[in-house]
């Protein structure tokens, strides 16, 4: 199976072969991330976007016809991804007036302006998002795979044991051993 072509693993994911997904993984995960790093230009977004990708490939592994490159199938799904998530942040930014100008965001009492953030608290925040982000790329690739699903996409242990090819049972122990290598580098980190 690891000599067949990608169109050939894509049948066999549609079959319910549980050994041809991962092996589709393996072969794309480094040039989709090499290709979406400098597309958003964001390593923890560019593996959210990795990982969203897959996951599409695997749920709409029933729709999916050979007509074309399964490559090119694969790299549509990521760029049309990053574009959504590229225009949510321009609008983001575009719907948010800068600081001083304007009045607050919404009409009403229900919503009122948010409070001047600390400085101090700001660049606390922003040092233990680095810190995580370092810790997640320190992991072990199935283990990030898991924290990643899990906790930011909040898919249950089931689903990410059928998209990584495993068991829900090692997906539990892959997670819970991620946890505490994450906790522990955290840890040592703040402990600097």
């Amino acid at each position: 199976m690891v000599g067949a072509t990608d169109e050939e693993l894509m049948r066999a994911v549609q079959a319910g072969d549980e050994a041809a997904f991962p092996l589709l993984y393996r072969r794309y995960e480094r040039r989709l991330l090499a290709f979406l790093v400098p597309y958003v230009g964001d390593l923890a977004l560019a593996e959210d976007l990795l990982q969203e990708t897959f996951l599409r490939v695997f749920r709409q592994r029933a729709s999916y016809e050979p007509r074309g490159a399964f490559r090119t199938w694969l790299f549509a799904i990521a760029r049309n991804l990053a574009l959504d998530q590229l225009r949510r942040r321009r609008s983001l930014r575009e719907a948010t007036p800068p600081l001083g100008e304007g009045s607050p965001v919404g009409e009403g009492p229900e919503r009122l302006p948010d409070p001047a953030p600390d400085p101090l608290g700001v660049l606390a925040g922003r040092e233990a998002a680095t810190a995580l982000r370092a810790a997640l790329l320190e992991l072990p690739e199935e283990d990030r795979a898991v924290i990643l699903l899990s906790r930011l996409e909040g898919l249950r242990y089931r689903e990410i044991a059928e998209i990584l090819g495993s068991t829900e049972g090692a997906v539990k122990v892959r997670a819970h051993r991620a946890l505490l290598a994450l906790r522990k580098r955290l840890q040592r980190e703040k402990n600097l």
